[in-house]
Order: structure tokens, then sequence, then C-alpha cells
């Protein structure tokens, strides 16, 4: 019985879904963490600098999303709009809602664990930002 009200609470908790992909060069990659039953958490890497667009769903657009750091040093985070429609839980024509979203900043490197809460569920991001890359010494061309 225990294990069927796990799963029910399991199953209820949002999807997230990376929106926007990484620059040329850089890292910004939103991973599921798979639990025995459904996804247990997700992990993100970002690179510095680098802004990443993730948005809640659950049969529509997440209702009430609140997303918060533990650490805005490393990893910021603000609540979004992609400027997108999506169908909003049933397949009526017209019943669409904005996606419910929220854009995480790697400003520094380290750790950070994101908070995601909605009137769906909540669900956890541990977030690492890694440096940038090096920058190379200047090419030289011969003539």
């Amino acid at each position: 019985m225990r294990a069927l009200v796990l799963l029910s609470l399991a199953a209820c908790s949002p999807i997230l879904m990376s929106e926007s992909p990484a620059p040329p060069g850089r890292s910004a990659r939103l991973d599921a963490v798979d639990g025995f039953w459904s996804i247990k958490s997700y992990r993100l890497e970002l690179s510095q600098g680098v802004a990443i667009a993730v948005s809640c769903y659950r049969g529509g657009p997440c209702e009430k999303l609140a997303v918060t750091s533990d650490n805005p040093a490393v990893a910021e985070v603000k609540p979004a709009s992609l400027g997108v429609l999506i169908p909003n839980g049933s397949m009526l024509a017209g019943n669409r809602a904005t996606t419910a979203a929220f854009v995480v900043v790697g400003k520094q490197p380290g750790l950070a664990r994101v908070h995601v809460r909605s009137k769906d569920g909540g669900r956890e991001l541990a977030v690492t930002v890694v440096p940038p890359p090096a920058q190379g010494a200047p090419s030289t061309v011969a003539r």
C-alpha cells in the first residue's frame, strides 16, 4: 500500500524540459535522474555565463510556479515567458496557455540546488556550473 502511495505521489510531479540550446562551445544540458518508478530529480550542467530556459509541464503548463536557488551566486533563477502556447489539459480547440517557465543563469563555477514548486508538485535540480573553456593562444597564419 505504501509503495502505491509513493508511486502516485511521484507520478504527480511535473516534467521539466529544456527549451533553449547551449551556445557553441558551451554547456547547457538538462538530464532527468531516473528513480525506480519515475523521474527522481534533474541534473543541470551549465557553463559560466550561459542561461538556459526550462519549462514546467504536467498535463498543461504548471500553475503557481515558484523557483528558488539555494546558491544564487552560482546559479541564479528568474521567471520567464517563452512566448509560446501549449495545450492546456484538454484537447478542445483554442484551449491553450502560455508556457510556465524559468531561466537558470550560470554565474560562477560551483554547485547549487534549484527548487521548483508548483500547484502540481515539486522538483529538484542539482546544478553544476562549469568554467568557460580556456582561450587558446592566437594562431599565426603563414603568408
